[in-house]
């Protein structure tokens, strides 16, 4: 949908749990990190466990701010 925002949470919940957001464009859900495996075919077996993780898979430059 093309929509941009931005969201908070917790670094904790982001290195350690998950982190799901919802768009407040098209209302969908996307999952930001899993690193309690239960999302595990959406990354890749559990391998990838963050978007971080996804983007450098496809070869895109992740930049942290």
């Amino acid at each position: 949908c093309n929509t941009r925002s931005s969201h908070e949470f917790t670094r904790r919940s982001y290195e350690t749990g998950i982190v799901i957001v919802q768009c407040p464009g098209c209302k969908n859900r996307h999952l930001i990190a899993d690193h309690l495996g239960w999302f595990k075919e959406g990354t890749k077996e559990g391998t990838l466990k963050t978007v971080e993780d996804l983007m450098r898979a496809k070869g895109e430059k992740v930049r942290r701010g």
